[in-house]
């Protein structure tokens, strides 16, 4: 379904994108209330400007590119404007503007560094929306989907009647904007979301590398250490509040996430450290919050932001899994790739939730979503394999290591391809998967391709020139 929406926006844009423009006008035009008032959910003047500011630039730094934060400004306004002027035509009541923009600009940062990946490895503009539709897009859905059914749990508290429904519309607007119009802006100004286009050098060490590998190295070490962060600001949500929000309708709502999760993993073990870490960090962000009625918004938006990163980050161990590796590995490439687009989401939630509301829960939101996200999942990963997302085991532990000289079989080339290469190796990841030297089950200064793994031309080999040389073409690799 991902995939013919990608094909559809990319051969269609030329009518698609004046389509859409001229229903954005529309509702403006008739619903001049719909336009956003000063800086979305911050507060007017000199803060709101300053917050705003703060939001861009941390899009633009960690997406590498200010054309992708512009991007991702003018999609989260688009949300705004849509699912305002569709409440206000049926008569519920406003919903807080912190959900529409938060979620979308953390929706289209995850989808719009997945473009961006996926052309710095020489991939056409075209193929590389549908690519990070189809690898994105399940993390944009199911989040959307969680936020609908968590807004179930608003008519057991004291709120507003329609507030909950419409939260759910805005989701759903949210989720139409970010897989539909945020594509057909996408394909119609390739160069502007792309720019710049340059590459990283293979093998460089970033700071989500040097975790990444941390956590890979000692996966216990660091789990437990992020799960006490964790439960220590779930301990701490009593006593920042004498007047704390619902119980019932935040277990509710934890409920609800957590089976939307499970659904769609196909997974029991997943869901449970997922929601239960958003569940924590979400009530200590929630309790920061001074004012009674904001406690539950604060709550809700949190707990989707946070379980909202996880799931990428988890998306991306699996999708690993999937080629063969070890889990460690998977784990570590996991915070690698992954994680600029989790921190992108959770800065720019935090800062809209400090902002719109308490400094603390922004800080709250934003440290304990990194420690779920970054350490809690990938260390889970590394430590149970294929088990933390149980019963779905399709992706596996992965082979046993191999020594140095020793080769993968690769069966009957006929059931591969040619070369030996998967023919439902579909799921696109990281360019220079192979550049992980140093943990314990990767032979020293090997290539993937002279470990015997099977080529995959999207988890590739650190270079687009490498890449299109196909399967069985041998990379060189320097010492050190």
């Amino acid at each position: 379904m991902l995939d013919v929406i990608g094909r559809l926006t990319t051969r269609h844009v030329l009518w698609l994108l004046p389509a859409w423009l001229a229903l954005l006008a529309a509702v403006a035009a008739g619903r001049p209330e719909t336009l956003p008032d000063g800086y979305g959910p911050l507060p007017a003047g000199v803060p709101g400007a300053v917050g705003a500011v703060l939001v861009t630039l941390a899009l633009a730094v960690v997406l590498r590119s200010p054309g992708a934060a512009l991007t991702a400004v003018a999609a989260a306004v688009a949300v705004d404007c849509l699912s305002s002027g569709l409440v206000s035509g049926l008569g519920l009541p406003e919903a807080p503007a912190v959900f529409a923009y938060g979620t979308t600009l953390a929706s289209t940062a995850m989808l719009l560094h997945r473009f961006r990946e996926r052309r710095n490895a020489g991939e056409p503009a075209a193929q590389a929306i549908v690519t990070a539709l189809e690898q994105v897009g399940g993390v944009v859905a199911t989040s959307g989907a969680a936020w609908m059914a968590a807004c179930a749990a608003l008519p057991l508290g004291a709120f507003p009647a329609g507030l909950g429904p419409a939260l759910a519309l805005t989701s759903a607007v949210e989720m139409l904007v970010v897989l539909a119009f945020v594509p057909c802006l996408t394909a119609a100004l390739p160069r502007l979301v792309g720019w710049p286009g340059r590459r990283r050098r293979a093998g460089r060490r970033t700071v989500l590398n040097r975790l990444g590998r941390a956590v890979a190295a000692r996966p216990r070490a660091w789990t437990a250490g992020a799960a006490a962060l964790i439960a220590a600001m779930g301990a701490a949500g009593p006593l920042q509040t004498r007047e704390p929000p619902p119980f019932t309708v935040m277990a509710v709502a934890g409920v609800l996430v957590a089976l939307v999760v499970a659904l769609v993993l196909r997974s029991l073990i997943a869901p449970v450290y997922l929601t239960a870490g958003g569940v924590l960090i979400a009530w200590a962000a929630g309790t920061a919050a001074t004012r009674p009625g904001e406690q539950i918004t604060v709550f809700l938006f949190t707990l989707v932001a946070t379980v909202s990163a996880a799931l990428l980050v988890l998306a991306r161990v699996r999708g690993a899994a999937r080629t063969g590796r070890d889990p460690r590995t998977c784990s570590a490439l996991a915070v690698k790739y992954a994680g600029p687009p989790a921190v992108a989401a959770l800065l720019a939630a935090g800062t809209l939730a400090g902002g719109a509301h308490e400094v603390l829960a922004g800080v709250y939101l934003v440290a304990g979503g990194a420690a779920l996200a970054l350490v809690v999942v990938p260390g889970l990963a590394a430590i149970l394999g294929g088990r933390a997302w149980w019963p779905d085991v399709a992706s596996g532990d992965g082979p046993p290591p191999l020594g140095p000289g020793q080769a993968r079989d690769q069966g009957n080339p006929r059931d591969h391809g040619h070369h030996g290469e998967h023919r439902d190796h579909e799921d696109h990841g990281v360019e220079d998967a192979g550049e992980l030297r140093g943990l314990p089950e990767e032979p020293w200064g090997a290539t993937r391709r002279e470990m015997g793994e099977p080529y995959d031309p999207s988890l590739g080999s650190g270079t687009a020139a490498a890449d299109r040389r196909g399967p069985g073409a041998r990379t060189r690799t320097r010492p050190g």
